[in-house]
């Protein structure tokens, strides 16, 4: 029986030291790597530290390095050059990073559709851009509302991701110390089961300015004098600081269950708590507190502690923290077990440091991929265990190597420990999916389609031709109507478009090459822009192959197209027209249902049509849409048609292709040359592009060309109507290459 409080990550995305995304950051974990960097004294000079500061015996050379903190995609985003400059890197990080995370989780486009929440928390201001360089180099307005005030302060950073994606849910800006992003996930999943919102967002991005310099031991306890994090050791000495950033999506189990999506790991509960007065001190951790969360959480996902098989620990390697941790989860443990040494723990903090606000959902991030994997992997910098812990004792013990995890029970159970100073404490339940579901494979009434468009689609060219390399350079390609499924229905669709159509039988490298080609072609036969009339020209002497409209038919894509062909066949405006006296009255009225149910076909598929304007025979199915009655033009249709057939010299065999040639000379437009003209007004309604479809020779091909045609010009597709439902399986795709410019308020030397 499915668990109706079953949260799930169906998607993330992460910027840490040395790892720019999931990918990478798994690997480092896999490989126990510490991302820890040594400062040289010319480095420091450069930082500003002095060499009196770093002379000191207690100054340590070591921080945690995260790539491009100056840089930013602002052109992406609307964001103008003198905004993008005093913009704090904890705000511009996070756009990049939540629209990462809604990419990975194929839900960019739902997102904007559905009840979205934002819970994202930021960095103090010690260390911040606002503090280190936007009060020092900027000397306009500082007061509330103005551009420095709106473009550092925590209070817009959830509210700005809200603005820039179009999300219109509970937004909101979440500071509680070090558990910040695990409150958020607790708000995220919490507003879910209330029914609040229908995909929750939790996000965190913490920067340190300036990155390369060291830190003065000598200032704090919890400071590591030695520049490396070893939490639980016997030689523990305390903890390094860091930066990054992250951000998970969470959905209903449920709703992530029908709606066939990637599933990483369910949340199966949070517990959020404070110590209140009953410890020594503000700053002090409080073992009853902790407890009580840790219970707390248990209970509510519905397990008993010996399930765990596995907790993710806050474990800053303090000498007092440590200790205190352990205890906290042994005396929780106790309520349940006196089982000893059955639960692995361990820490992301030895591999890049405290992340401080960002700290807890780099510890999700961890946990979420080693479920994923099913793999367990080393805490580094590990040399003995603390004796203070009494881990032989404890029913803890160390995860110290990349293995195979393997419980003892059928179920993968994790805790996630994560506490704030002044005492809020969070504590949450993971666990890999049952057995007894799985996400949602493809329909197994559908049949692979022969063919399809992939629309991949950038803000520039230069970012289109590095998106369409990242995804055929993926480690892990998928066959070509997959790869189109995903793409099509989980990204954006930007303004500089790349719309090709693909076969069952093409290679990625073949669809690769004619992506690139397209690419390269002068502009006007690469992309239509939208007051230019894109036409799709067919053979105007042979009406719709027979063969080719039955493979319409049966593709369960166009649905819509068979019922709507059969519907108007079957109505007495076209029973009034074959009864007619006039000549192929039979093959005007089966050109009508066809130009009438294709037209309604790309309706269901979501082009909006501004305007239905019609030529020769597209006449009359203009008049028949608009609901004129029909005997007001039947009469006049039957003597064009007589008229038409004087015309003829002799009766031959190939008679269509003889009145089509008439008609082109006398300049009639008739039965076998008699284009609809579909008028699409694109999302903006500034102007019109549009799409001539002769109904001469069209086949299953030619739809789909008229397809891409339609969507390179800047047409809205419904993918979740051109598609049928759940089609194909979800997959992690490779992400949009931003474009990062340097956008920093004092230029380098």
């Amino acid at each position: 029986m499915m668990a109706t409080d079953d949260i799930a990550i169906v998607g993330l995305a992460c910027r840490f030291p040395e790892a720019s995304s999931p990918t990478q950051f798994w690997q480092n974990l896999a490989q126990g790597r510490e991302s820890i960097a040594r400062l040289s004294d010319a480095q420091l000079r450069h930082a500003g530290v002095s060499d009196s500061e770093f002379e000191q015996p207690s100054y340590v050379k070591a921080y945690t390095p995260l790539a491009d903190v100056d840089k930013f995609d602002a052109r992406f985003f609307g964001v103008p050059t003198a905004e993008a400059k005093l913009m704090d890197p904890q705000q511009r990080t996070l756009l990049e990073i939540v629209y990462h995370a809604l990419e990975d989780a194929g839900a960019l486009q739902t997102a904007q559709q559905s009840e979205t929440g934002v819970y994202a928390t930021g960095g103090g201001i010690t260390r911040s851009y606002l503090y280190q360089e936007a009060t020092k180099h900027f000397n306009g307005n500082s007061d509330t509302g103005s551009l420095l005030q709106l473009l550092n302060d925590k209070d817009f950073l959830a509210t700005r991701v809200s603005y820039k994606l179009n999300l219109q849910g509970p937004s909101l800006s979440v500071q509680t110390a070090c558990s910040s992003s695990m409150v958020a996930v607790h708000l995220a999943r919490s507003a879910l089961l209330s029914g609040e919102i229908d995909i929750g967002i939790a996000a965190a991005s913490c920067i340190r300015l300036p990155q390369d310099r060291g830190y003065n031991a000598a200032e704090s306890m919890i400071y590591s004098p030695t520049g490396r994090c070893r939490t639980f050791s016997d030689d523990a000495d305390g903890t390094i600081f860091g930066s990054g950033s992250g951000a998970v999506v969470l959905k209903r189990y449920q709703d992530a269950l029908a709606d066939g999506d990637h599933i990483y790991a369910l949340l199966k509960s949070t517990a959020v708590n404070n110590d209140g007065a009953g410890k020594f001190g503000f700053t002090a951790s409080s073992v009853p507190g902790q407890a009580k969360a840790i219970v707390k959480a248990i209970a509510l996902a519905g397990i008993s502690a010996d399930q765990l098989s596995y907790i993710e620990c806050h474990g800053t390697a303090t000498k007092i923290g440590d200790p205190l941790e352990i205890r906290s989860l042994e005396k929780a443990f106790s309520l349940d077990t006196d089982k000893k040494q059955f639960c692995h723990i361990g820490s992301v903090k030895p591999n890049i440091g405290h992340l401080e606000q960002a700290a807890g959902l780099a510890s999700l991030i961890k946990l979420a991929l080693m479920i994923k994997h099913r793999r367990l992997v080393p805490t580094i910098n590990f040399r003995a265990p603390n004796p203070k812990l009494k881990l032989p004792q404890s029913p803890f013990k160390m995860a110290l190597d990349y293995e195979a995890w393997e419980p003892e029970q059928q179920r993968r159970y994790a805790g996630l420990n994560c506490l704030g100073v002044g005492g809020t404490n969070v504590f949450a339940v993971l666990s890999d999916l049952p057995t007894t579901d799985t996400t949602l494979s493809n329909d197994n009434s559908f049949v692979e389609p022969a063919q399809d468009v992939l629309c991949l689609s950038a803000k520039t060219k230069a970012q289109l031709v590095e998106y369409i390399e990242c995804i055929a350079n993926d480690e892990r390609p998928l066959p070509l109507c997959a790869l189109a499924y995903n793409i099509n229905t989980s990204r954006a669709h930007l303004p500089i478009r790349n719309t090709v159509v693909i076969n069952r039988d093409m290679s990625i490298a073949q669809w690769r090459e004619q992506a690139l080609t397209k690419i390269s072609a002068p502009s006007e036969q690469r992309r239509m822009t939208f007051d230019k009339p894109a036409h799709y020209i067919c053979n105007p002497t042979e009406f719709v192959n027979p063969s080719q409209l039955a493979a319409l038919t049966t593709d369960m894509r166009c649905q819509h197209f068979t019922d709507t062909h059969q519907r108007w066949l079957d109505s007495e405006a076209l029973t009034l027209i074959i009864a007619s006296t006039a000549p192929f009255a039979q093959h005007v009225a089966q050109l009508f249902a066809f130009e009438l149910a294709l037209y309604e076909q790309l309706k269901h598929w979501g082009m909006k049509m501004a305007s239905f304007l019609g030529e020769g025979i597209g006449q009359y199915v203009q008049l028949l849409l608009a609901g004129v009655p029909l005997q007001k033009w039947l009469n006049t249709l039957e003597k064009e048609l007589h008229t038409h057939q004087r015309h003829l010299s002799h009766t031959q065999t190939d008679c269509f292709s003889q009145m089509g040639e008439v008609a082109i000379e006398q300049e009639v437009h008739l039965a076998s040359e008699a284009p609809i003209i579909y008028r699409n007004r694109p999302s903006d309604n500034t102007t019109e592009s549009v799409c001539v479809c002769d109904s001469g020779r069209f086949t299953a091909t030619d739809l789909w060309s008229l397809l891409a045609t339609i969507v390179d010009q800047g047409a809205h597709i419904n993918w979740q109507n051109y598609y049928p439902f759940n089609a194909f399986e979800k997959h992690t795709l490779p992400n949009y290459p931003f474009e990062k410019k340097r956008y920093w308020l004092v230029d380098e030397d």
